[in-house]
C-alpha cells in the first residue's frame, strides 16, 4: 500500500473516503483526490490539508455527502448561506455548527427542523419564539417543545400538535395547558405515560383516566378507574400505587386474568391465607408465585408436609381433598392439630367416629363424686373412640 502513489491513493478514497488520514501531505493538497475523498464520506475533510479545507467546492461536496462535516469547515463557511443551507437538508443537526446569524435564519432553521423538529434546540432565541418555526419542528418532534419559548409553550395550537406527536411532550406544556381538558385528553390517548404530567384535577378525571389506562395501562395511581383498568389488562396491577395494590378486589380481579400479577399484591395480601387460597381457587397459575399457594397445592394433591399441616392448623379444614388429608392426621396420629380445627374435628369426629379430648375438657373430680354425671359422659362417648391429648 502506497499512499504517495496518485492512482493508489485516488482508488482507496473512491471506495473509502477516510482511507485519506493515511495519505501524504501533498496529496492531502491534491484537489482531485480531496474531491473524491469527500464525495465518499464528507468527514474525511477532517484531513484535508488547509488549502483545500478553504476551497469552497470542497466544503460544499463534504456537507453534500454528510451535514456533519460542517463541524471540520472554516468559519468563513459557517456563515455561508449555500454551505449551511445544503448541510442542514442532509442532516438537521449540522445547524449546532452554523453561524448566529444563520442559526437566526428563518429559511434555513425551517429546513431543519422540517427534517427533525429535535434541531430547534441549536436556532436562535429569537426563532424559538417564532410561530411557524415552533409548530414545524414539535409536528415532527412533539419533544422539542422543550426548546420553544416561554410563550410559545403557552399557545394552545403549538402544545396540541406536540402532544398529538408525542404524549410526553405535555411536559414541557405551561401549567396552564397541562390543566386544559382537550391537550391532556390528546396527550394521553398517544401515550397513557403522560398522565403523570397532568394538573392535579385532570389527573382525577374520569374520562383522561380512563383513555390512559386504556392505552397502556401504566398510571394506576388514580382511584376510581383502578378497577376497569385492571379488568382490561391485569399486569396494569403494576403500575398502581401501593394502597391500590392492597385492595383484595382489585387485585383478586388481575389474579383472575394472570396468575403471576399476584407478585404486585401487597406483602399483607401475599401474606393472606384465606386470600392467597382464594386466587389459588380461581387461578391455578398462582402457585409459580407464591410458596403458601405452592404448598397448599402440594396438600390438595396428596404430598403432605408435616411442618406445613403444624403451621397451618387454621386453614386446613379449607383443602377440598379432605378424605386423604384426615387419613393422613388420623394416621400420623396429629391428634392436636385435629383438636385445633374445630371444623376439622368435627368432621373427623362425624366420619370416623373419633373423639379428641383433652382433659381439660373433662371435669375428673365430677366423674368420681357424681354417679350421674359419670352416666352422662359414658352415654356421650360411648359411640366414639375417644383420644385423650
Amino acid at each position: 500500500m502506497d499512499y504517495t502513489n496518485y492512482d493508489f491513493v485516488l482508488k482507496a478514497v473512491k471506495e473509502n473516503g477516510f482511507k485519506l488520514k493515511f495519505a501524504s501531505d501533498e496529496l492531502k493538497n491534491n484537489y482531485n483526490i480531496v474531491l473524491e475523498a469527500v464525495k465518499n464520506n464528507g468527514n474525511s475533510l477532517e484531513y484535508v490539508s488547509y488549502k483545500l479545507k478553504n476551497n469552497y467546492n470542497i466544503v460544499l461536496e463534504a456537507v453534500k455527502q454528510n451535514g456533519d462535516s460542517l463541524k471540520y469547515a472554516f468559519y468563513k463557511f459557517k456563515k455561508n448561506y449555500n454551505i449551511i443551507s445544503e448541510a442542514v437538508k442532509q442532516n438537521s443537526y449540522s445547524l449546532e455548527y452554523a453561524s448566529n446569524e444563520l442559526k437566526n435564519n428563518y429559511n434555513i432553521v425551517f429546513e431543519a427542523v422540517k427534517k427533525n423538529g429535535d434541531s430547534l434546540q441549536f436556532a436562535s432565541i429569537k426563532l424559538k419564539n417564532n410561530y411557524n418555526i415552533v409548530l414545524e419542528a414539535v409536528k415532527n418532534d412533539g419533544l422539542s417543545l422543550h426548546d420553544a419559548s416561554i410563550e410559545l409553550k403557552n399557545n394552545y395550537n403549538i402544545v396540541f400538535e406536540a402532544v398529538k406527536n408525542n404524549g410526553d411532550s405535555l411536559k414541557y406544556a405551561s401549567n396552564g395547558l397541562k390543566n386544559n381538558y382537550n391537550i391532556v385528553l390528546e396527550a394521553v390517548k398517544k401515550d397513557g405515560n403522560s398522565l403523570e404530567y397532568a394538573s392535579k384535577e385532570l389527573k382525577n378525571n374520569y374520562d383522561i383516566v380512563f383513555k390512559a389506562v386504556n392505552n397502556n395501562g401504566k398510571i394506576l395511581e388514580y382511584g376510581s378507574i383502578v378497577f376497569e383498568a385492571v379488568k382490561n389488562n391485569g399486569g396494569a396491577l403494576r403500575f398502581a400505587s401501593d394502597e391500590l395494590k392492597n385492595d383484595y378486589d382489585i387485585v383478586f380481579k388481575a389474579v383472575t386474568q394472570n396468575g403471576k400479577n399476584l407478585k404486585y399484591a401487597s406483602e399483607k395480601l401475599q401474606n393472606n391465607k384465606l386470600f392467597l387460597i382464594d386466587c389459588y381457587k380461581i387461578n391455578n397459575n398462582t402457585i409459580y408465585y407464591n410458596n403458601f399457594i405452592k404448598e397448599f397445592h402440594d396438600i390438595e394433591n396428596n404430598i403432605f408436609d408435616n411442618k406445613f399441616i403444624q403451621e397451618n392448623t387454621d386453614i386446613l379444614h379449607l383443602i377440598e381433598n379432605k378424605k386423604n388429608l384426615y387419613n393422613y392426621l388420623i394416621e400420623n396420629k396429629m391428634y392436636n392439630i385435629i383438636y385445633q380445627n374445630e371444623e376439622l374435628h368435627e368432621n373427623i369426629k362425624i366420619k370416623h367416629n373419633i373423639l379428641i379430648l383433652s382433659l381439660n375438657d373433662i371435669n375428673i373430680d365430677n366423674l368420681y363424686d357424681n354417679e350421674e354425671i359419670k352416666l352422662e359422659y359414658i352415654k356421650k362417648f360411648q359411640n366414639y373412640n375417644v383420644i385423650f391429648i
